[in-house]
Formats: structure tokens, sequence, C-alpha cells
């Protein structure tokens, strides 16, 4: 009797419905939740704790007279983003061209970088001897720190003793040495940096990509008479979507959040014509101490990629046919 009495009160203390299906489920996989414990931990705060005290922070009067008892500070509810968003401010007009200069800049530049780095898969996923070696030297300019390949190429483009002014002198090609640093030049010149080091990323990505399609496909297709460029065009680039499809994001959400290489080469002012979202909410946020301002734009930058990224994703969903020959 008494065991029944037991029973019967555990019953009733057990949780029912929904909140009872879901104990259970903590309860039945325990040890998935403790293993995976730490890591949540950590990304609340890294990640998700800063975002919220940015987010608070957007919404006050925070500067150089307030930062230090920022709980306190007024409270402005959505002027920061106004400001931060209207173009007849100072702050708004820059932070609208700095949208279309990272735009220009990611759209070169990942478009050169995909272009460069397919050819060299193609070359790559070919046997030759030494392919082991090749491989590996191709991601050099990958694996070198940031700091040091756009320190280097910030001297390779100075105006009187960069190497790329001396050999455009020394081909004829110009009679003054352009300054290549300061200007509406300069975004190329970060441009060409950018690239250098952005290809072998995506060299690599492609190349585990072209060893995954199977060899049969290719051979069925030069079986029914299809050329080089017929395969490549009707065969390997559909296989590749879905890899193209991830590395195109990637490098899109990497070139919004684009600063090492406008920093190092161009400054903490980079100008207005090589100004991007970074390097202005740094200034924004660090030199004029506008800290709620800074903080909006930085929300604001993380929304308009977050909704980028959705759509992108929904408009790519579906697989890419092969096409006939």
């Amino acid at each position: 009797m008494r065991a029944n009495a037991a029973l019967a009160q555990a019953v009733r203390a057990r949780p029912s419905g929904a909140l009872g299906s879901l104990w259970r489920r903590i309860r039945a996989n325990r040890i998935a939740y403790a293993l995976i414990l730490p890591a949540v931990l950590g990304m609340i705060f890294v990640h998700y704790l800063p975002m919220l005290w940015g987010l608070l922070v957007s919404l006050k009067e925070v500067n150089m007279y307030t930062v230090a008892d920022w709980m306190h500070a007024p409270w402005l509810g959505l002027q920061n983003y106004a400001t931060g968003f209207d173009p007849a401010t100072r702050v708004g007009a820059r932070f609208w061209r700095s949208l279309l200069n990272v735009t220009f800049f990611g759209a070169v530049t990942i478009t050169a970088g995909y272009v460069i780095g397919m050819a060299v898969a193609l070359l790559l996923n070919r046997p030759f001897p030494g392919q082991s070696l090749v491989r590996g030297l191709v991601l050099l300019p990958y694996i070198t720190p940031d700091s040091v390949a756009y320190s280097v190429w910030r001297f390779i483009f100075q105006a009187r003793i960069g190497l790329v002014n001396k050999w455009l002198l020394a081909l004829g090609l110009v009679e003054e040495p352009p300054i290549w640093l300061v200007g509406w030049r300069s975004i190329y010149a970060v441009m060409v940096a950018a690239i250098w080091k952005g290809w072998p990323f995506a060299s690599l990505v492609l190349l585990a990509g072209l060893q995954s399609i199977p060899a049969e496909i290719h051979e069925a297709a030069m079986i029914d008479g299809a050329s080089p460029w017929q395969r490549f065009w009707r065969v390997t680039l559909p296989l590749l979507a879905p890899v193209s499809r991830t590395l195109i994001l990637m490098s899109i959400l990497w070139n919004y959040n684009a600063f090492n290489q406008f920093f190092i080469m161009l400054g903490r002012d980079p100008g207005e014509a090589a100004d991007v979202p970074s390097t202005l909410i740094l200034r924004e946020t660090f030199t004029s101490f506008n800290f709620g301002v800074g903080s909006a734009m930085s929300v604001a930058l993380m929304i308009i990629m977050l909704v980028f990224t959705v759509l992108y994703l929904r408009a790519l969903r579906s697989p890419a046919p092969l096409k006939e020959m």
C-alpha cells in the first residue's frame, strides 16, 4: 500500500502536457545537453550579451559625457537610428555612401575572387607532379596574417617608393606617379589587395566541390560528345551550385564587415571615396565618441545583413538542375 501511494504521488508530481513532454526530452538527452552547455554559455557571454548591450546603447544618448554612467543616460528611442540613416545629416550621408562603397567593393572582389578561384581549382583538380606542394603554395596568401599582407600592399602602393608606380613609370604608362592611397583610387588599391588575399579560399572551397563530383558524370558527357566548355557550363557549374551559393554568401557577409584591409592600408579615416560601414562606425564611436549613433549603425548593419541572408537563402533554396547538352 505504501509503495502504491508513493507511485501515485510521483505520477501526480510529474509535469503534464507540453511542459511534461519537454521535460522528458531533456531527461532523455541530458548527456547531449550537458556537452553543448559550455558552448551555449560561451555564445551567450561572447555574442548575445554584447549584442544586447549594443542594442540598449543604441537607444540612449551615450557620448563622452554620459558613457561613465551609461545606464542612466537619457533615453532617445529611435533618434540615433534616424540620425544614422538621415541623408541630410553628416553621419547619415556618410553611412549611405559607405554602403554604396562596400557594395561596389564586394561586387568586384567577390566576382574576381570567384573567377580566379574557379580557374585555379580546375587546374589543381587535374593530376600533375608536385600537386600537393602547389596546393599548399596556393594557400599562402590566405594564411598570411592580415596585418602582414595589407601592410605589404600598403607599401606596394606607396606613391614614391611603391612597386606599382615604379613599374608604371618604367613601362611608360604614366608620367607622374599616381597617389593610390588617397582619394578615388584608394578603393581600387584595397580591392587589389583583397582579391589577392581572398581568392585562395574560393579556390580551396571550389576544389573540394570539384572533387565531390563523380567522374562517371563527366565520362558520360564525353561519350555524348560534349566539348570541354559544354561539360563545364552544363555539368560542372550546376553541380557546384550548392558550394558556390555558400561561398558567395560567406564572401558577401565578410565583405560587408570588411575592416582590416581598409584600416591597415588607408588608416582610421579612408576618405569619402573608400569609407565603409566598419570604418565609419569605428570613427563615429571612438573618435567622435557618439557611442549611441555608432551602436545604432552597428545594429542597423546587422539587421540589413540578417534580412539579406534570409532572402538569399530563400531565393536559392531549390537545387540547380543540370542543363541539357
